[in-house]
């Protein structure tokens, strides 16, 4: 009978440990970083308390910059600078814009509904106001 050598057992411990998925920054089986590698985004559907406000931005194009910066752009031209954050350990996508108006919407804590490399779902993080955005990328 063959015993194990202590050594192998412990490199099929390693082999079996490096095949689990411990990335913190997947929420709902997504990568944040398409946000980045995606390209421009646009919004899809926004669902505020009690109605569909989508075309207060189908004049906009967003750009989710690898530095934190999100660019708000209407027919290439830049309109309004934010910022995005992923918090991996809340699930959240967090947008900031310090402006009143249309992209002051977009400002908040949204949790990640899911997150693809061409679709970003997102919900508001307070269950009492009903809240919904969808960014679509561009092709």
């Amino acid at each position: 009978m063959k015993t194990w050598n202590g050594s192998i057992l412990v490199a099929l411990i390693m082999m079996l440990g490096a095949c689990t998925n411990g990335d913190d920054n997947s929420p709902n089986g997504g990568d944040p970083n398409v946000i980045t590698e995606a390209g421009k985004w646009r919004v899809s559907y926004y669902f505020d308390k009690d109605k569909v406000e989508t075309n207060n931005f189908s004049a906009y194009t967003f750009d989710f910059l690898d530095n934190g910066l999100l660019r708000g752009e209407q027919n290439g031209n830049l309109v309004e600078e934010g910022t995005w954050l992923v918090n991996s350990s809340s699930n959240k996508l967090v947008i900031t814009f310090s402006t009143t108006g249309p992209f002051d919407d977009l400002s908040d804590d949204w949790i990640i509904q899911e997150m693809t490399d061409e679709l970003i779902r997102l919900r508001d993080d307070n269950d009492e106001h009903l809240e919904e955005l969808h960014f679509s990328a561009i092709p």
